[in-house]
């Protein structure tokens, strides 16, 4: 067999996560896949570690001819799985195989698409555990905007993979009804073991005395926690009680309390002792379950292929599962009527009862430990990157026409336009539209920019009055022969190979537009010298329209596109107000056009500190967010559309509130600004701390007139007629202090 380098990309791996099935998964993967003789990295892109220190397990897992590579990263999963991306990059793999499960390998999908590297890697995804699919079985409500972003990076990373593998038919049917796009390949291999389990579970079918009922799982509703309470709850009240009761997992939360505290309102009935124990590893636990008179309970809402089945039937621990989910999948279809239940009360405490008085044998597995095992080496070692789509062959290198809007800012034109004279690209045309500056430096230095121009054939326009960048950027795109156009901003600054990068990757792919990374820097001076490393305050992951919906995160205007694009499209629209790129990008992933964004900085974003505040208000912006929603409210059902303005302006509202985003970007307010937004706008509270904050700005006569409204507002008030006092004296200090 011919010996392969794989990585496995994972924010879950058993050592620095105590317990859990997709850990428990990729450990049973990277132990097989390293005896079969293959050489095994694992990439665990994350700081989180619930045990030991990360340097830890890197020793662990080196000692067992495993290389646990930790990056030690933080921030939202997308950083994070920007960050693996990164590294991998510049290494070579035969196979790459990750989960769906927090789109962690969304970024890979996208630069093998786009050409940015992995031709010669087969990417495999691994689904375990969707977020929307979980959220809908844990009876848990979408609370924030990045849980869409997850479930759309979940869709990329199973559309954009090689290989699909799912441990149950179950779960690949229910990704399918959820409306992902399976890749061609795609199959179910079951779970396997890690090492420490026997290859064949025990033959012995005697049944066993069962006196304890242990439940085994998270200690959520989820989990069945409440379904198991309340069954053992019937057999009390029945009459035929276990000996005893014992919770084996993880402290979660019940219907918004800690799950301690759940438990001891709902076990108030119980006569019989019961125990919670929530420190095993799975060792401990398998361990705990196999001591004598247990009885394993699962009683999940939904399952894929639960780890606690498999290990139960490995082991030759008794057990009952529901029939629910790819559990039924994990035994032998003869143990079906004896081991599986409806879920439901009545049916988990009849069952419950026969076991505790006839006793229970153990299950068998419809695929034995062993098995599995076979089947994955068999998997991987047929598996290899399928050949990739050769980009399109041209005589010549396409024309690029860089389409540049300009205002009354010529130091930073002037970096924006040496920047498009480093690129790399050789068939680059400028096109530049001034936007009717009124600065004489920049109207000189706009003149003595035309020798320049003309010599590279490039272009040099002017608006006859300021128009805003839609019309700016129609004027440019009219006047340009390009088959390709970027545009750019006067303040922003690419780096050298920004076009190449783009052109190759709209080759490749065949994308329509794309987008990339930004690196933002602050104020009027010099761009970087050097590039980032990561990403900083936003970044953009494609064209998740769900998301469009609420915010931009497609990307800039700083964007690439063929130019039948644009007239497809019909270009920006002309409006006075932000967000013609957020518009833009959200009605042509809504028309079907291919939209990309890259995992790649390629040009630098600069940040006017404070310069726009006094464009940021309430009625400008809720123009420009109303302009943002108007292809989302165009592709709804008009009968929905209120539905959707309800609940996009009370996440806007939310955000105007907590001060977050646009709304956040105002001036920085002192400590005493602050405070006069702790009162009612109207009442004399508020007017006695804006007196007192201009007071201390040194404006004691608008402190005292300030102060006499707060009186008149609050008449014989005592403590505002005292501080009004107080401004009325520091007033008069400073008028005679003033005096000749």
């Amino acid at each position: 067999m011919r010996r392969q380098r794989i990585c496995l990309l994972t924010f879950d791996f058993v050592g620095p996560v105590r317990n859990g099935g997709m850990g428990t998964a990729f450990l049973a993967c990277a132990e097989a896949f390293r005896d079969a003789g293959h050489e095994v990295t694992v990439l665990y892109p994350a700081a989180y570690t619930e045990t030991l220190p990360l340097t830890h397990w890197r020793a662990h897992y080196a000692a067992r001819g495993i290389d646990f590579v930790p990056l030690h990263l933080s921030g939202q999963e997308k950083e994070q799985a920007y960050g693996a991306w990164q590294w991998i990059k510049s290494r070579h793999f035969d196979a790459i195989h990750f989960h769906e499960m927090r789109g962690i390998g969304h970024w890979l999908t996208v630069a093998k698409r786009c050409g940015l590297g992995l031709a010669d890697t087969a990417l495999v995804c691994q689904v375990h555990s969707p977020t929307l699919w979980h959220f809908a079985h844990s009876g848990t409500f979408l609370r924030h905007l990045e849980e869409l972003e997850l479930d759309w990076m979940e869709r990329s990373s199973v559309q954009g993979a090689d290989v699909v593998i799912a441990p149950s038919r179950y779960m690949l049917a229910e990704v399918a009804r959820m409306g992902w796009r399976l890749p061609p390949r795609h199959g179910v291999l079951p779970n396997m073991l890690p090492q420490g389990f026997p290859a064949r579970a025990p033959a012995d079918a005697t049944p066993r005395p069962v006196e304890e009922l242990v439940f085994f799982g998270r200690l959520e509703a989820r989990k069945g926690l409440d379904l198991f309470c309340e069954a053992v709850s019937r057999l009390q009240e029945a009459g035929t009680p276990p000996a005893r009761v014992t919770f084996l997992g993880k402290i979660a939360q019940m219907e918004g309390c800690h799950a301690l505290a759940w438990l001891a309102e709902a076990t108030a009935g119980w006569t019989f002792p019961w125990q919670v124990v929530n420190d095993r590893d799975v060792a401990g636990a398998r361990e705990y379950l196999s001591g004598p008179g247990r009885l394993a309970v699962i009683a999940s809402v939904m399952e894929n292929a639960p780890y606690a089945v498999i290990e139960c039937l490995a082991a030759g621990i008794p057990l009952l599962a529901p029939e629910v989910g790819g559990i039924p999948e994990l035994l032998a279809a003869e143990d079906h009527a004896r081991l599986l239940y409806p879920r439901n009360p009545r049916a988990l405490a009849a069952a419950m009862g026969r076991a505790l008085a006839d006793g229970m044998a153990p299950g068998r597995p419809a695929v034995t430990a062993e098995g599995a095992r076979e089947a994955w080496l068999e998997f991987q070692g047929g598996l290899a990157a399928p050949p990739a789509a050769p980009a399109l062959r041209r005589d010549a290198p396409p024309l690029v026409s860089v389409c540049m809007g300009a205002f009354n800012r010529h130091e930073t034109l002037a970096d924006a336009i040496a920047s498009i004279e480093a690129q790399t690209h050789p068939a680059i045309e400028l096109i530049l539209v001034d936007d009717a500056s009124t600065s004489r430096a920049t109207l000189a230095f706009l003149d003595a920019l035309r020798p320049r121009f003309a010599a590279r054939g490039w272009k040099l326009l002017r608006n006859a009055e300021n128009s805003w960048q839609g019309v700016t950027r129609h004027h440019a795109v009219d006047a340009s022969q390009g088959e390709f156009l970027l545009f750019m901003d006067d303040d922003n600054f690419a780096w050298p190979e920004e076009v190449a990068t783009f052109v190759s990757a709209a080759l490749h792919s065949g994308a329509d537009v794309l987008t990339c990374q930004n690196q933002p820097f602050h104020g009027g001076g010099r761009p970087p010298a050097t590039r980032a490393r990561q990403p900083s305050l936003w970044m953009p992951i494609g064209p998740a329209a769900a998301v469009g919906a609420y915010a931009n995160m497609m990307g800039d205007a700083n964007m690439f596109m063929r130019r039948d694009a644009w007239d497809r499209m019909g270009g920006f629209t002309r409006d006075r107000a932000y967000f013609e790129d957020w518009e833009f990008l959200q009605a042509a992933s809504l028309a079907g056009l291919q939209v990309e964004c890259l995992p790649e900085l390629l040009y630098c974003y600069r940040i006017w500190d404070g310069a726009q505040t006094a464009a940021h208000a309430a009625d400008f912006l809720y123009r420009s967010h109303a302009r943002a929603l108007r292809p989302t409210l165009e592709a709804t059902p008009e009968a929905l559309r209120p539905a959707l303005r309800f609940a996009v302006e009370r996440h806007l509202a939310g955000m105007q509130v907590r001060r977050e985003g646009f709304w956040g970007r105002g001036l920085p307010l002192s400590g005493e600004q602050m405070l006069i937004t702790q009162f009612a706008p109207n009442g004399a509270e508020a007017m006695l701390a804006l007196a007192e904050a201009v007071a201390v700005a040194g404006r004691a006569e608008t402190a005292a007139l300030l102060a006499e409204q707060a009186c008149r507002l609050a008449p014989g008030h005592p403590e505002v007629t005292e501080r009004a006092a107080a401004l009325q004296s520091a007033r008069a200090s400073t008028s005679s202090t003033a005096s000749p």
